[in-house]
């Protein structure tokens, strides 16, 4: 019987345990040993990594996250796809945690100047603990600014180090595991998405992708391919294969978006007016 490579369990809200069988991965000796001396790498690149992960024998456990109420409104839904989790973000059980020396995050000032997302819960003067634990809480209650009842998810569960490390992001995570690896991963993750897609966003909503692989992942077969020029344009518009009638929509990754306000805006457009 062939063994199975993923499990998942729900820990508490926006935060999931993974399990991943490296054995099966990795079906050759040889295979295995190269990614346990890369893997050792990776794990020292990050302090928190000691609290996400655990390696015993064959299997690797960790923590990401997810965030996708189940509360319902009249608002449309709209999923924001990223790459993977950054590792400090996992540790903190919050997207977008921090950055820098524990600043606010920039994603959510961008969403807020965009008229995507903003939050009328976090009082000046804030911590950047209590704004992500408050943060957390209005998501999950549907308590926000926003023309759309939003959800956010990953496409690669395994959390990476920011920005500034070798292994950081998905890049970060090809490096460790290797592109066919990854390609075996990526194949069990789509169909995660796609689940959540068909329970959170189908038949009205929509879904905007951050990062390469989570566009190529949903995109329909005549969808647009992927091109970076053509994220920064705003020229990825498509459809999603799990559901043709939800719309796909691709911006560069996060790191990018700064200067991105006007396409922000215009997607947010694009989107309410159904075009």
């Amino acid at each position: 019987m062939k063994e199975k490579l993923f499990a998942f369990e729900n820990l508490k809200p926006s935060i999931q345990q993974v399990t991943l069988n490296v054995g099966a991965l990795y079906p050759e000796e040889k295979q295995k040993k190269e990614f346990e001396k890369k893997f050792s790498e990776f794990l020292s690149s990050a302090s928190v990594h000691s609290r996400i992960f655990e390696h015993t024998g064959d299997t690797i456990t960790y923590r990401t996250e997810c965030i996708i109420p189940t509360m319902r409104d009249q608002r449309p839904p709209l999923l924001l796809v990223f790459g993977n989790p950054a590792s400090h973000s996992v540790d903190s059980e919050m997207f977008f945690a921090s950055e820098g020396s524990r600043r606010e995050h920039r994603f959510w000032k961008i969403l807020s100047k965009a008229d995507i997302l903003s939050f009328s819960s976090i009082a000046k003067g804030s911590s950047v603990d209590e704004i992500n634990g408050l943060r957390k809480k209005a998501l999950y209650e549907l308590c926000y600014y926003s023309p759309f009842r939003i959800g956010l998810a990953v496409h690669y569960t395994m959390p990476s180090p920011a920005s500034k490390s070798p292994w950081a992001g998905v890049e970060g995570l090809r490096r460790l595991f290797g592109r066919e690896a990854l390609t075996k991963i990526g194949h069990y993750e789509k169909s995660r998405i796609a689940q959540i897609i068909r329970e959170f966003v189908s038949p009205n909503g929509t879904v905007i992708a951050f990062q390469k692989d989570a566009y190529l992942a949903l995109k329909s077969s005549t969808s647009p391919d992927y091109a970076l020029d053509k994220a920064r344009e705003g020229c990825l518009i498509g459809n999603c294969q799990c559901d043709p009638y939800v719309r796909l929509f691709c911006l560069p990754p996060t790191r990018l978006l700064q200067g991105k306000l006007g396409l922000l805006r215009e997607f947010r457009e694009r989107i309410l007016e159904g075009v």
